[in-house]
């Protein structure tokens, strides 16, 4: 070989790895934060998401899922650890979790999901135009209250007093307060409102509820209804009292039945936010997008212990129907 060939050689192989690296693709890092840990169905749906729209982790994408050892104010570093990390957008679940994230910074795109009020939250400052460096999906829907009571009534024939279950602190707590105490009336009946977020307020909840006579529960949505969901499951049967939730985490762990927005599809559209942004585009210029679709689930076993009997067609329309 000639000296001047050999030096040619050389001289292209020392590019290859440069070559290489070149070619490789940027991998985007994506934060996902609860309040709670997400079930496995819900990061799923996410993932899913993503990979429809060319995202593979391992090869141009990195999920990184945390959450708080109890509340956010107890375990802070949880998201500024996250924010620390230089992800590239937060996908965030809940209104407690958008507050922490949105004090720990102005600058990162924030998806967020399974929200209920962001505007009133002062997250945005409109669906339409959120303004800033939050978007993506929210819980408002005006059908909702009024749907979940109709059902409930249907549930409960000769319902005439119904309890309120509610966290206090929840920012969202005074809209859906309002929107199920309209729904209450509107079906003729009265309403008696019980505050509660911690395992010895639940119990001193449900003793005034049953002391009040109510002939069911409507549990508003909140981070920690879910977290003690067993225990309000427990309450509930022991005081005889059906139970009615927009989470169907809440009627796995035993209450009655859930009406509400389809946690899993609000993550799986999340993508769609993350994919935009990518892209480069602004949050503050995409619009927040409403719930289009609701699911029903009916606890039948729970029903049976009540002595409740849930009609066939209810049966038939339900999203999902636990034995």
């Amino acid at each position: 070989m000639r000296r001047r060939e050999f030096i040619a050689l050389i001289g292209g192989a020392a590019g290859w790895p440069l070559a290489a690296v070149a070619q490789q693709p940027k991998v985007w890092r994506i934060g996902v934060l609860a309040r709670l840990p997400l079930m496995h169905a819900t990061l799923s749906a996410f993932r899913d998401g993503m990979r429809g729209r060319g995202y593979v982790e391992g090869q141009n994408l990195s999920i990184d899922v945390r959450w708080p050892q109890g509340t956010f104010d107890q375990d802070p570093s949880v998201v500024t650890e996250l924010v620390n990390s230089n992800v590239d957008v937060i996908v965030a679940q809940g209104t407690p979790t958008v507050i922490a994230v949105r004090r720990a910074t102005s600058t990162i795109p924030i998806v967020m999901a399974v929200v209920g009020d962001p505007v009133g939250s002062g997250f945005i400052a409109s669906l339409a135009r959120p303004g800033g460096n939050i978007t993506g999906l929210t819980n408002i829907a005006v059908e909702l209250s009024a749907k979940l009571m109709e059902l409930f009534a249907e549930l409960v024939p000769g319902m005439k007093r119904v309890g309120v279950l509610r966290n206090p602190n929840n920012p969202f707590g005074t809209m859906a307060l309002r929107e199920t105490e309209d729904a209450v009336r509107k079906l003729n009946m009265q309403v008696e409102v019980v505050d509660a977020q911690t395992s010895d307020e639940f119990d001193h909840a449900f003793a005034q509820l049953r002391a009040k006579s109510v002939d069911g529960v409507v549990v508003l949505p909140d981070a920690t209804e879910v977290e003690q969901g067993r225990r309000i499951a427990e309450l509930a049967q022991s005081a005889r009292l059906p139970t009615a939730f927009q989470r169907r985490e809440n009627v796995d762990a035993g209450g009655l039945f859930s009406y509400g927005v389809d946690i899993n599809n609000q993550f799986r559209q999340a993508a769609f936010y993350v994919d935009r942004i990518l892209k480069g585009e602004k949050p503050a210029e995409l619009p927040v997008m409403q719930p289009t679709k609701f699911e029903l689930v009916i606890n039948l076993k729970t029903a049976k212990a009540l002595g409740l009997t849930v009609p066939l067609i209810m049966q038939m329309t339900a999203d999902e129907v636990i034995e």
